[in-house]
């Protein structure tokens, strides 16, 4: 708790707090009631928790001031489209674990009532068998009120059925993604470990996959993914970091959604063309396929830059999936942040092709802001491509993809941040109508200023209800009236889909408007639950 900052915050009528304790260990729990209107949506859901057709928006922050009995180490606050709440998901210091509850957040519906359910990583948190500091998952319900806190599940690797052992700063819980891989019509939970040591190679990473049941993840098949298996391109070496970045979505034509798995500190130090690398594994009726899977690195994607000068280092730090062109096939968006283009820290985003024969460094598109028709000047450490999201937001059948560059400078602004949206097409994705927004667009809330990096973190949500997909921007160092200089409690911004594009919506949620009697929020949007949820490791 920091001492000394503290300011007024909201005097609310109803005011619930208890604790929840799973494996020894807590989360607290904070619900605050609101008035609210039911609503009714149309379209895809993807973070709909009380199943009215309408996403609900989870989104993670860190505390400054509380008033808990346990010392917060990270905070998810839920709103919801029709139930009439706010809840605060919270961690509880124990022994000495860092802040990262909500570090990783996912969406899915795990056992299959329709009603999408909220896994919340925790990288940091002890395992209260062993003592090691090697990470979790918490898995709250969803149903008709909203997430249902008594029945949380909560997962680590001490867990019945769940393959390895907490190791100190295995990272269990870093990354997340959700989607059905066996087909049996329930989501299924991938959960990134890439500190995990395979042997004695430190920080290879490893991937967890827990499969969805009628009573929600269980530990029963689960399966464990890493670099020294046999069906598993690539071998383990220290500092892959395999598992750092997780995507699940269709890229064959079957109904068995697929894999993607970055590990992005693949080669480093030792590839001169590009580093990192970016692996798909199949979908099966039995799960995640042991064979048939294939890769492309960061210099495999070196050719088909075009210019000698571009270089991916870094590629798969952040993944999406999503049919661009409307073939049937998905295509694998993988960003590289840290590309020289050849401006250093460029950024740019590879467009894998959707193949059955999975992917291919010769069947790939490499987009930079030097693609023509791409917004915004290519500038050093502008990390173009360091968020991504992908969904149809036109209405037109075809996946468009958010970029965010969250550094990117706006005059003078330095790491003021954008955002970027490139639409399918029957040709893929192309600069050819791409929007570009920064906050000194005239709609968009707030002005470009240092450091507030617009587009920390993105998530393309069912927001309005209208049937195409919304983006929704967090601007994670964002001050907004009343915030303590140096101490933002960050916004989020939202913009409707449409025909033309993504359309731009005045006002935005901050954190600070969602301070309690109890706790103050501090950079509000670090994670927005979706498939799965990407921003920067700070």
């Amino acid at each position: 708790m920091l001492t000394g900052l503290a300011v007024s915050t909201p005097a609310y009528a109803a005011d619930e707090f208890r604790t929840i304790t799973r494996d020894g260990l807590i989360m607290q729990y904070h619900r605050v009631t609101k008035a609210v209107t039911a609503v009714k949506g149309t379209g895809p859901t993807r973070s709909d928790f009380d199943g009215d057709g309408v996403d609900d928006i989870a989104a993670s922050a860190d505390t400054l001031n509380h008033n808990l009995p346990y010392h917060p180490t990270g905070v998810v606050v839920v709103r919801y489209s029709s139930a009439p709440q706010v809840d605060y998901f919270i961690g509880a210091m124990v022994g000495d674990a860092m802040s990262s509850f909500g570090i990783a957040l996912a969406a899915g519906d795990f056992n299959g009532d329709g009603y999408d359910d909220l896994a919340v990583g925790d990288a940091d948190e002890i395992d209260t068998k062993n003592k090691a500091r090697g990470g979790g998952v918490w898995i709250i319900p969803g149903s008709r009120n909203g997430l249902v806190v008594d029945a949380t599940k909560h997962f680590n690797q001490s867990s019945p059925g769940v393959p390895g052992e907490s190791e100190n700063r295995d990272a269990f819980g870093a990354s997340l993604a959700a989607g059905d891989i066996n087909g049996d019509g329930r989501d299924d939970l991938a959960i990134g470990a890439f500190k995990e040591a395979i042997g004695s190679v430190k920080e290879a990473g490893a991937v967890t996959v827990l499969y969805g049941s009628s009573a929600g993840l269980t530990g029963t098949g689960a399966q464990q993914l890493h670099q020294n298996q046999a069906a598993v391109p690539g071998s383990a070496e220290r500092r892959d970091h395999f598992g750092m970045s997780l995507a699940i979505g269709r890229v064959n034509n079957n109904k068995y959604a697929d894999l993607v798995i970055g590990a992005p500190h693949e080669n480093d130090g030792s590839g001169a063309n590009g580093t990192g690398m970016v692996t798909l594994m199949w979908g099966s009726a039995s799960g995640v396929k042991l064979s048939g899977a294939t890769s492309v690195t960061g210099a495999g994607v070196y050719k088909a830059t075009g210019r000698k000068d571009t270089i991916a280092w870094y590629l798969g730090m952040s993944l999406a999936i999503g049919d661009i062109n409307g073939d049937g096939l998905g295509e694998v968006i993988a960003g590289a942040p840290n590309a020289q283009t050849p401006h250093l820290d460029g950024g740019l985003i590879a467009v894998f092709t959707g193949r059955t024969g999975g992917l291919s460094g010769s069947a790939v598109k490499i987009i930079t802001q030097r693609t023509t028709g791409v917004p915004g000047s290519p500038e050093d450490g502008d990390r173009f491509g360091a968020t991504l999201a992908a969904g149809d937001v036109t209405g037109d059948g075809r996946v468009d993809v958010l970029v965010g560059a969250y550094t990117e400078a706006i005059g003078t602004k330095a790491e003021a941040g954008m955002i970027t949206l490139l639409k399918g097409s029957s040709s893929g994705l192309t600069g050819t109508g791409a929007q570009g927004f920064d906050q000194n667009h005239p709609v968009v809330p707030g002005g470009a200023e240092r450091g507030d990096r617009f587009g920390g973190s993105v998530a393309l949500l069912n927001l309005d209800g209208k049937g195409t997909l919304d983006a929704l921007v967090a601007s994670t160092g964002e001050e907004v009236s009343g915030d303590i200089p140096g101490y933002p409690s960050a916004t989020l911004s939202r913009f409707h889909g449409s025909s033309g594009g993504i359309v731009a919506q005045s006002g935005s949620w901050s954190g600070r408007a969602l301070n309690t009697n109890r706790l103050e929020l501090l950079h509000y949007g670090q994670r927005i639950a979706g498939p799965q949820s990407s921003g920067p490791w700070y």
